[in-house]
This record gives structure tokens, C-alpha cells and sequence, in this order.
């Protein structure tokens, strides 16, 4: 799933959670998915970041070796 489509899926859990119309088991249940979603997007964004710091890291070593050269 993409990390936007959990967002969305999360942002519409915290509405109807914060209604007070469901019942406990809803509630849970609900509560139970929002987790999961959040563990997902927890995870996507510490990929991403992983994924950035290689790019600067490669962008770095670029960097030292123009400055080298010249």
C-alpha cells in the first residue's frame, strides 16, 4: 500500500473513531487497524530516509571528487 493511500485510510479511521457513535468492539477493531497502518508508514518512511541519506551520501563523494579535479 502506498504511504499516501494509509494516510488517507488512517485519517478516516481518527474520524469515526472521534464520533463516539461506535461500539467498543468497532472501536477496537478499528483502533487494532489504525496500528498496523501506522507501523506500515512508520516503515515506508524509514526506508525513505535510508534511501535519501545513500543519495547525499553518493551526491557527497561527487561532490569531493569535482573539487578534486579541479
Amino acid at each position: 500500500m502506498k504511504f499516501e493511500e494509509a494516510l488517507k485510510q488512517l485519517d478516516g479511521i481518527v474520524e469515526k473513531l472521534e464520533t463516539g457513535k461506535l461500539s467498543v468492539d468497532e472501536s477496537i477493531s478499528l483502533y487494532s487497524k489504525a496500528m498496523e497502518l501506522c507501523k506500515d508508514c512508520s516503515d515506508k518512511l524509514s526506508e525513505v530516509k535510508g534511501q535519501i541519506a545513500l543519495l547525499e551520501e553518493k551526491s557527497n563523494e561527487m561532490i569531493a571528487k569535482l573539487v578534486e579535479v579541479d
